[in-house]
């Protein structure tokens, strides 16, 4: 039987693309749809956020969520300007995290402790392996990301993901005499 994909809610109601279940789609406020190539052009400009309830379950709370399909599509059309301001603001770094937490644990016999830099990217992206540097109280370490994981309760989760802008997760990184806590910057260039 041949392997048919299916059209869950009809299309962007932005871009016109179709909105398939495995590619993830947002529900506006008054209705519409818009595809996952849409929210990740507007969503360095509305960050997505994560709380836990006294439960340990995750709450999402999404802003894209709450604007109406003239207010994303004016988004839409400025997002490139908006990520401009930012670049310049952060000294045109082609990606910058924000540490907001910091969780560590034992590297192992003669190994340095695991880091995990907990926080959300500002803009740009992150993925495993990239170089980057840890801009701490005006100095600065180069460090080479372990893993990019999503954020749980207790901090980083096991769940690898990539880093992309307005997205909260944490960076892995290690290295001697290291330090990192919130409010310092991971960059990349």
């Amino acid at each position: 039987m041949a392997n048919v994909k299916t059209i869950e809610q009809g299309f962007c109601s932005l871009c016109g693309r179709a909105l398939l279940p495995n590619e993830g789609y947002l529900n506006l406020s008054a209705g519409s749809h818009i595809c996952s190539h849409c929210i990740g052009k507007i969503r360095v400009m509305h960050p997505l956020t994560l709380t836990w309830d006294k439960k340990g379950n995750e709450v999402r709370h999404d802003p894209i969520e709450a604007l109406s399909l003239e207010e994303a599509g004016r988004d839409l059309e400025h997002a490139i300007a908006f990520t401009e301001e930012l670049r310049a603001k952060y000294d045109h770094h082609n990606a910058v995290f924000m540490v907001e937490s910091v969780t560590t644990e034992k590297g192992g016999f003669l190994k340095p402790q695991v880091i995990y830099a907990c926080g959300r990217v500002v803009y740009g992206y992150f993925d495993p392996q990239d170089k980057a540097r840890l801009l701490h109280k005006g100095s600065a370490s180069d460090v080479t990301l372990s893993g990019i994981t999503e954020l749980a309760f207790y901090g980083a989760s096991k769940y690898p993901c990539q880093g992309t802008g307005g997205i909260p997760c944490a960076l892995e990184f290690s290295g001697k005499n290291l330090n990192c806590e919130a409010g310092d910057l991971i960059v990349k260039d």
